[in-house]
């Protein structure tokens, strides 16, 4: 099939929109703008005074930028002649993987290539000090009588790892997060949960039913009932197996951020969801109450948490304090985050070191 008449008209209307934008900003201002597809705030006109008069070019430039009109439409333009010249990813934080599945390689936050590739391994030192700060924070925990369990989310590429492009090969063997696992597990008596082999196992018995989003970064309401299992088996409390009975079509479908990251949202037609039946009632006589410090893959899991736990708070990493802790007492301290933040999160802490300390 020939595409050069297709790519010689998105060329023209390139060309065109690019022309017109400065006259239809006069005459419709703000009206021909589209909406910021790039999950930031646009920048604002700068003031030009004597003080900041070294940094009003570049300020003046990135407001120029953000304000031009039909910006969403050239930007949807471009990434389109991207994908139709050249067939390659339109950002450096997407790649276009295989049947339409797309997948996180923004290198700014997380790394989540290097994690597949078992690029960014830990020292033995980082190991140790990681070590040492989670069971701080577990016995300082402890003297509350308060249990504590660490919970990390496998990361999409790594389940999902027969849909990435194939210059990426396979996932790596060994790698940071399995590392830091098995470390802690062997050297130590904390509650560790690493839910990456429940994940295979569930798409082996499920294969029609997908466990993250195809366009998102994120696991569905199948994915997290997974996790949250696997969590409160690591706590001795039973919950079903997940079957295929259990799951149905909730008949929505959900647009994920990383079809918005390509600028080519409005040529994905989304991901379906799926509801998962919950626990019963029997899972949830005399609950213990829970407190969660989480990352964005913790607000699915923690809503089948409440079949279990009363939950005292949940609290994104960002909005943690001691404080929240000694606020609601609870008998269980959950702290979870997605693989590719493991390292950044766990060097942190230890985030807790008694009631009323500061």
């Amino acid at each position: 099939m020939n595409k050069k008449p297709a790519q010689y008209a998105l060329i023209a209307l390139f060309l065109a929109l690019v022309a017109a934008a400065p006259l239809s900003g006069v005459v419709a201002g703000s009206r021909v703008r589209g909406r910021n597809l790039e999950y930031r705030a646009p920048a604002e006109k700068p003031a030009l005074t004597l003080d900041q008069i070294g940094n009003f070019p570049r300020e003046y430039e990135a407001w120029y930028a953000d304000s031009q009109p039909f910006r969403d439409q050239l930007i949807y333009v471009r990434a389109r002649l991207n994908r139709a010249l050249y067939d390659r990813d339109v950002t450096q934080k997407v790649a276009f993987g295989k049947q339409g599945w797309l997948f996180y390689t923004n290198t700014e936050d997380g790394k989540p290539l290097d994690n597949y590739r078992g690029d960014d391994l830990f020292t033995n030192m980082e190991l140790r000090r990681i070590a040492e700060k989670l069971v701080m924070t577990r016995d300082s925990l402890r003297a509350q009588g308060c249990d504590f369990v660490l919970f990390i989310a496998p990361n999409k590429e790594r389940v999902y790892s027969e849909y990435m492009p194939d210059r990426y090969g396979e996932p790596a063997e060994h790698y940071a997060v399995k590392q830091l696992v098995d470390f802690l597990r062997q050297r130590t008596d904390l509650k560790v949960v690493y839910c990456y082999d429940e994940m295979m196992q569930a798409k082996k018995d499920l294969p029609d039913v997908p466990l993250y989003y195809s366009q998102d970064t994120h696991w569905n309401n199948v994915g997290s009932y997974v996790g949250a299992q696997a969590l409160l088996r690591a706590l001795d409390i039973q919950w079903p197996t997940l079957s295929r009975d259990m799951v149905r079509d909730d008949r929505s479908v959900r647009m994920g951020d990383l079809s918005v990251l390509t600028h080519l949202e409005r040529d994905f037609a989304g991901d379906t969801d799926y509801t998962v039946t919950r626990g019963t009632d029997e899972h949830a006589v005399d609950k213990k109450v829970a407190f969660l410090c989480h990352d964005s893959f913790g607000d699915r899991l923690k809503v089948y948490l409440t079949d279990a736990f009363t939950i005292g708070d949940a609290v994104p990493y960002a909005d943690y304090t001691q404080a929240r802790v000694d606020a609601v007492h609870p008998d269980v301290f959950i702290l979870e985050t997605v693989e590719r933040y493991a390292r950044a999160r766990l060097s942190k802490g230890p985030l807790y070191t008694g009631s009323g300390s500061r």
